[in-house]
């Protein structure tokens, strides 16, 4: 007598799959973070205060300004080479005025004669308030 002998079949192996739901939310957690502590890095100086409410208050709309003198004297306002002449025109077209603080970056071997002689171009466009950039040492 002859015995059968019985081969089971191996159960189909799946094909092995990438899940997505947990990676996004890997990412978002990733984004999320990187995002807070990038606003943790930028230095805050300013004294906190709360400020008085006033129902005539108007918001401040004075834009950041730059004007940047390099050690070749060329000069820049914001981003855009303007000459000593068109500092003026350039400061007009901005539309600046007195809520305007215009910070100067002037390299250090720039002729102290330069750097008044672009101040006197933003006085002459309304400009009254100037900051000087300077580095940590």
């Amino acid at each position: 007598m002859r015995k059968r002998v019985s081969i089971r079949r191996r159960k189909s192996v799946d094909e092995p799959e990438i899940i997505v739901i947990p990676m996004i939310d890997v990412m978002m957690f990733l984004l999320f973070f990187f995002m807070v502590a990038s606003l943790a890095m930028v230095t805050q100086n300013a004294i906190p205060v709360t400020l008085p409410k006033a129902s005539s208050s108007q918001d401040s709309n004075a834009q950041t300004i730059t004007i940047t003198i390099r050690a070749n004297q060329s000069i820049y306002l914001n981003t855009s080479i303007v000459t000593i002449d068109r500092l003026e025109a350039g400061l007009e077209k901005l539309k600046v005025g007195p809520k305007n603080v215009i910070t100067i970056n002037a390299d250090e071997s720039v002729p102290h004669g330069l750097v008044i002689a672009a101040m006197d171009e933003a006085r002459k466009a309304g400009v009254i308030a100037f900051g000087f950039a300077t580095s940590r040492k």
